[in-house]
Order: structure tokens, then sequence, then C-alpha cells
């Protein structure tokens, strides 16, 4: 009977080749290294599989017999219970690496590939912009880096109300959109990350209310505008301009190409427009006149390939509104451009538009079944009604002397 090698720290060290097991750990041994050094390694049939595993663990002394001993039962109640080691390894390093910034981006994938959401729908570029830009302003700089796994419910909270303090709006913003993520990573259609439980699920509680958007320039105030607007560089003097005559919404004109202007109708595709459906605006002498581009872009960028980012145009609707109270001599509450939209649709019902049509202007949706039967598109009452309001904005150029230096039409 040969004779057993106490498992010893005397033994070990005495080890010059081969391998020792230990007779109290089964599965435990440690070997001689070709270079001498002494390993420790665990092998082991896991239970009810033909499967056996192998693990090797630290070097012999720096990782004494204890610690080697308590890694190897460790394993051992994996492998009785019939789990593969090596298996469960792999996915604690997957769940390791699955950042929050990790999963966004494997999120990100699935918006763009209309896989994020039940109805299969491909996200626009506005949409994936706008969610780029939450997650890397909002989200990222405090979360980016954790374990989405690990991620609370009062992270997320207080993610929230940290930007609730300063920015109600945006705050509202962010609650929902981090609904939406951790929806998508806990549901079937995120299970590449596999989030058994969803933080987010009561975030709309922190709902903080808004002031309904009201903004709507005067008459005077458009006379403002209008002289505010003639010192700006051309490219925006005219962007601004177009916003205003054809009641689009600021992507719909900054993001425009030259492609969608022919024979004085402007057709924004459906992929730019918020509801989805292709838009056609019949533009007027003054309109026309603002969409020659000799450029693939209407308003290309000067600095990187594509169009001028929407940052520029906030710049130039803060020198215009500043000159705008400098000329009237009193503080005027900000506009945005969207403003503007508002602005035209709250003038259709005083220039005689009808309801329908002030709506068509605006490309709104039709409701209930009107959408599902009434398939007339009012192009030409929206024609008349565009020619309309850009008389209208032209009256008021003439009135405050400014026709000459934004090239406004005689007619």
């Amino acid at each position: 009977m040969a004779k057993k090698i106490p498992f010893t720290p005397a033994s070990i060290d005495n080890l010059t080749g081969g391998l020792l097991a230990d007779p109290l750990t089964p599965g435990l041994a440690i070997e001689v290294l070709g270079s001498g050094k002494k390993r420790w390694r665990y092998r082991r049939q896991v239970a009810g599989k033909k499967v056996v595993a192998t693990l090797f663990g630290g070097v012999y002394p720096s990782h004494p017999i204890a610690v080697a001993r308590d890694w190897a039962r460790q394993l051992n109640e994996l492998v009785e219970i019939g789990v593969d080691p090596r298996v469960k390894q792999r996915e604690d390093r997957a769940r390791d690496e699955m950042t929050i910034a990790k999963a966004h981006q494997l999120y990100m994938l699935a918006v763009r590939e209309g896989r994020a959401s039940k109805f299969k729908k491909v996200a626009k570029p506005r949409t994936v912009k706008t969610k780029l830009e939450i997650f890397r302003y909002s989200i990222a700089p405090k979360l980016g880096d954790r374990v989405i796994y690990e991620v609370s419910e009062k992270d997320l909270i207080d993610l929230v109300e940290i930007k609730g303090r300063t920015a109600k709006v945006q705050a509202n913003r962010l609650a929902a959109e981090l609904k939406v993520f951790f929806g998508w990573a806990s549901s079937l259609m995120g299970s590449v990350v596999d989030l058994k439980v969803n933080p987010a699920l009561r975030l709309s509680d922190l709902h903080h209310p808004e002031k309904p958007k009201a903004r709507v320039l005067s008459r005077q105030e458009l006379g403002w505008f209008l002289e505010a607007i003639v010192p700006e560089p051309y490219q925006f003097q005219r962007g601004f301009l177009l916003l205003l005559l054809t009641a689009t919404r600021l992507s719909e004109v900054t993001q425009a190409k030259s492609d969608e202007f022919s024979s004085g109708m402007w057709t924004i595709p459906a992929g730019r427009t918020k509801n989805s459906l292709e838009h056609k605006i019949a533009l007027g002498p003054w309109a026309r006149r603002l969409v020659h581009s000799n450029h693939e872009w209407l308003f290309p960028s000067a600095r990187r390939e594509g169009a001028k980012s929407n940052s520029i145009w906030w710049e130039s609707r803060r020198r215009i509104h500043s000159r705008m109270e400098k000329i009237a001599g009193i503080q005027l509450e900000p506009f945005t451009p969207h403003d503007l939209r508002r602005t035209v649709r709250s003038n259709t019902k005083r220039l005689g538009i009808d309801f329908e049509t002030a709506e068509a202007m605006l490309n709104h949706s039709k409701k209930g079944l009107e959408r599902i039967y009434d398939r007339y598109e009012l192009e030409e009452e929206k024609r008349i009604s565009f020619l309309k309001w850009e008389n209208e904005i032209i009256s008021i150029a003439r009135s405050v002397g400014v026709e000459e230096a934004l090239n406004v039409p005689t007619y």
C-alpha cells in the first residue's frame, strides 16, 4: 500500500515534481510547473454531467493552503449541484463587465434597429440624438461605470431629484428615459442584458409640474424680431425667416437637404417629421429666395460634413433676443425657435384660416376616424394660407423699414 504524503507546508516545500492531492478537499491538488513554481489546481467531474471541470488557482506560497482550500470548497458547492464552475465564472465575468455604459450601447443598437420596442419601430435620427444626449450629460457622469445589476431604485431617484433642483423639464425627460432604458434591459427584448429587477419602475411618481409653453410673439414683437435679424450672418438670417414663414420645427429647417426643394415645393420626408408623416409646403416668393443652396445641405456646417449643429442656432437666437430688447428699450420674455411655430398657429384664425387648414399647415395628425377615412391633404388650401401668412410678415417688415435689408420681394 502506497504511503500517503501529508498535505502540509513542509510536504509541499519538498515536492519537486508531479502533483500532490489534498486528502481533505476533493478536487484540490498542487502541481509543480516546468519553471519549478507550484500552482494550485482543481479538477472534478460535475455532478450529473459527463463534464470534468479543470481550473487553476494561484501560486504557492503566496496562496497558502487555507486560501486554496477555501477556493476549492466554493467550487465544490457548485460541482455537487451540477453547475460547471467554469460557466459560472464566465457568467460572473460578463456580469462584472455589464456596466450601465455597455448596456446602453446595446440598447441604442436595438433602438437603431427597431428592436427596443414591441412595435418594432426604427427610431428617427432626432430620437436617437435625444437619447444619446440624455445619457451623455445626465446618466453617464454618475452611473456610466456602475454595473447595471448593482444599480438601485435610490440611485435613480437621486439622479432625477438632483436634476430636478435646477431643471424640472429635463428631470422629467431623464426619468422617462430611465424607465424606457431599464424597462428594455429587464424585458425579453433586452435579454442580452438580462436584468432581473427593474429599478426604474416607479420613477414616474417623481414627475415635476411643468408650466405649459405659451409664448407667442405679438405683431410688435415680430417687427422687433425682423429688425433684430438684419445684422445676423445671412445663413442664420434666412434660417430664422424660414422658421417664421413655414411654421416648421428647428430640426426640420436646420437638417434640411437641398433635394427636398423642387419647383417651389418643400417636401419634408416622413423620417424627419415628428409624426412620421411627409409634410409638403408650397413656398411663397420670399420663402423660395431663402432655400437656395449650392450644397447637399441647406445649411451646411463649415467645420464638418453635414448640417450646422442646433447649438449654433441657439447662439444666434440669443443674439437676436438681445437685439430685440435693445430695439424695444425694455426687457422681453425670451422666445424659442418653437415659439415662432406657435406664433404662426395663433394668427391663423385672425387671418381667416380655418381650423383644419391651420392644423395641416403645422402637419398635425388627424384624429380618430378622420385620420382613417379623410385622405384629402388640403394642399391648395395650405398654399393659399402660407402665402397669406407670408404677406402678413412682409407687411410687418415694410412697416419697420427692413424689407430691403431682408430681400423682401416686391409684387
